[in-house]
């Protein structure tokens, strides 16, 4: 798995954003009610298919890795914004973005294989990197 990740982003007609990543095309927009076409999805939208689909890839590997047979697996994920007020009433230490993750399993998953899942779904990178905060910084170019 590489360490360093780059794709470049270019602003086009209203909020219409395209974006390249390793020969891959991306769409961001905004809604309409904001001025935007709906061309694409939002970009909170892309941070929870980002979380999704890291889990996702962390459960198959965990799976290949314990010739473990994972089929039916379904990631469900709600991503909140709350206002600055809905912060305050939810008390110390709350946070202006929750995200919640629900995992769903075939029949066929044993309920401690499920546990065992859930546990190994906290590890993916995108998770990782959400809890510990990151680094950002803006320069002109």
């Amino acid at each position: 798995m590489p360490k360093h990740y780059s794709l470049t982003a270019s602003l086009k007609d209203a909020f219409r954003t395209d974006v390249a990543v390793r020969g891959h095309k991306l769409v961001m927009d905004e809604t309409p009610d904001v001025g935007g076409k709906d061309a694409g999805p939002l970009p909170f939208e892309l941070l929870a298919a980002a979380l999704a689909g890291c889990t996702a890839l962390t459960l198959r590997a965990y799976a290949n890795h314990k010739k473990i047979a994972l089929d039916g697996v379904e990631l469900e994920i709600s991503l909140t914004r709350r206002d600055p007020s809905e912060v305050v009433a939810a008390g110390p230490g709350a946070k202006t973005v929750v995200i919640r993750k629900k995992l769903k399993f075939s029949d066929k998953v044993p309920a401690d294989l499920r546990q065992k899942l859930l546990e190994i779904a906290a590890k993916c990178p995108v998770n990782k990197a959400l809890l510990e905060g990151c680094e950002t910084s803006a320069e002109l170019g």
